[in-house]
């Protein structure tokens, strides 16, 4: 839902960027008349010839109005499980949403963990992930820093689990 609110104000700063720029551009043209006149005129019976410049410039314009609408459309509807996610309501959970995202490598170290209860040490999950020593360093630390696990020191290894509120996400 946050995304829908992103794409609407990308959208409405767009077609106000193109309004305002019109009516600048009306005012330059002719600061005599009303700007409401002088759009008028420019859309009806085109540019005089001797503000030509300006039919490239509007153009440009009118074109990166366009981009942004574009790209803003694009960018929501490359994320579809965004717009299915609604809190509460029948919506995917936060565990699943987050086992969507996470990597190969992240799912293994999470299944090992999720295999032996949530919680192992990480010198085990090294050799049931089929990872490299520092492979799996890496991965614990990227999980730790999203919140997914946590890892204490004990002895010469790590013991890592899974947060709660993963864990028990997992299983419902």
């Amino acid at each position: 839902m946050e995304k829908l609110k992103v794409l609407l104000i990308v959208l409405v700063t767009a077609a106000a960027g193109l309004a305002v720029s019109m009516f600048i551009l009306a005012l330059s043209v002719s600061p005599n008349e009303s700007p409401l006149d002088v759009i008028a005129g420019l859309m009806t019976g085109g540019f005089a010839p001797n503000l030509a410049i300006l039919i490239p410039l509007s153009t440009l314009l009118f074109l990166f109005t366009l981009l942004a609408s574009v790209v803003g459309i694009i960018y929501f509807l490359v994320l579809p499980e965004m717009k299915n996610y609604v809190a509460g309501s029948g919506g995917l959970d936060a565990a699943a949403v987050v086992l969507r995202t996470l990597k190969p490598d992240e799912r293994r170290v999470v299944g090992v963990l999720d295999a032996h209860g949530g919680t192992y040490l990480q010198k085990y999950i090294t050799k049931e992930a089929g990872l490299s020593r520092l492979k799996t360093h890496r991965v614990i630390a990227s999980l730790s820093e999203r919140g997914i696990v946590h890892a204490e020191k004990r002895g010469n290894t790590n013991e890592v689990s899974l947060v709660q509120w993963f864990h028990d996400g997992m299983h419902q």
